[in-house]
């Protein structure tokens, strides 16, 4: 084989490459990277968390500001628990570091937020449940319609 029919054949192959993902492929096959992390937000989805945002608004806010804290910003699990500073301290959550933590005690509404959004894909449990604890995760779905609210200051 001759060095003419190497490079003939390579720029063949570059020629054919460029026309194949510039003719055939569509624009509307290429995935995006929206698509790639399954965070496409639908309409449907978009009037779903609006209608909980008004229900739960106070509880939705400090996830959106817990997240917004760059502490927080990569962070996907959070713990629902009973405040209680005895099983606070007996869970070691103090030495694992920062972690997202919502009390029973503070939000009266927190337990039926979290059956609607688990629900509907924007959480899923991930930890046992048990009379003190749980452990949750949030999808990138519910994290992009957090950031995507302004927030609200609520006077303590």
């Amino acid at each position: 084989m001759d060095v003419l029919s190497l490079v003939a054949g390579f720029l063949l192959g570059v020629v054919a490459t460029y026309l194949i993902s510039a003719f055939l492929l569509k624009p509307g096959l290429q995935k995006s990277s929206d698509a790639a992390t399954g965070a496409i937000i639908t309409s449907d989805t978009q009037n779903l968390f609006d209608q909980l945002w008004q229900a739960h608004e106070h509880l939705l806010n400090e996830m959106k500001q817990d997240l917004d804290n760059p502490d927080f910003k990569f962070h996907r699990e959070f713990y629902v628990l009973k405040k209680n500073w005895w099983d606070w301290n007996r869970w070691g959550f103090h030495r694992k570091g920062p972690c997202l933590a919502y009390f029973i005690d503070d939000h009266n509404d927190l337990l039926p937020l979290l059956d609607a959004l688990t629900s509907h894909g924007l959480i899923s449990q991930i930890g046992e449940a048990d009379k003190k604890s749980a452990k949750f995760q949030l999808s990138e779905k519910l994290i992009e319609l957090l950031h995507g609210k302004k927030p609200t200051k609520h006077a303590a």
